[in-house]
């Protein structure tokens, strides 16, 4: 209950309603303060282990993931980018050329390559004996329509590639994702 030193009786209804918003304002106000300076008041531990679970979130979260695109197809390249940077929130480089894509590789800079087999000037499998001499650490895919050719080639030429390592075009949406997220081991 509230205690007032003005009577009741010399307020009109408007004094009394102002009256009390503010008083229902400044303790809404006192609580305010009390939680947020009980979050400045906490422990150096707790402090270190909440900003480490924020560092983790953000660490397995795919937004932080920056993958580079190569595709001679002007459509492929744009339906990937727009998917994976806008429903997935990745930051894609794309580039049609794979000379061009060589020429802005930088290692350590991509989390992964997402590079397709049938290109002119170099193939697919050219260009990843290229980045494997600059980054011999950076995850990649191959994108390709034609699967099975391509499988004969990366048997014979490529026996330590992973099956698993090749995107079949044409994949839906969620598809790619799941497999961009199942790549880089982010659930």
């Amino acid at each position: 209950m509230l205690s007032c030193s003005v009577d009741s009786d010399d307020l009109g209804e408007d004094d009394l309603v102002w009256h009390h918003h503010y008083i229902a304002c400044k303790d809404y106000d006192r609580t305010i303060m009390r939680r947020l300076n009980s979050f400045r008041n906490l422990d150096p531990l707790t402090q270190s282990i909440q900003q480490h679970q924020l560092e983790e979130i953000d660490k397995n979260s795919l937004k932080n993931k920056r993958i580079m695109l190569i595709d001679d197809e002007a459509d492929i390249l744009w339906l990937f980018k727009m998917i994976l940077e806008s429903d997935a929130r990745l930051k894609v480089d794309s580039f049609a050329d794979p000379l061009v894509a060589l020429e802005n590789f930088r290692p350590g800079l991509y989390d992964l390559l997402l590079i397709d087999i049938a290109m002119p000037k170099m193939n697919g499998f050219e260009l990843y004996d290229k980045i494997r001499e600059l980054d011999k650490k950076v995850k990649i895919s191959f994108v390709t329509a034609s699967e099975m050719y391509y499988e004969e080639i990366r048997k014979e030429t490529f026996p330590e590639l992973d099956t698993n390592c090749f995107i079949r075009k044409p994949i839906a949406n969620e598809d790619l994702i799941q497999r961009v997220r199942k790549v880089l081991k982010i659930q």
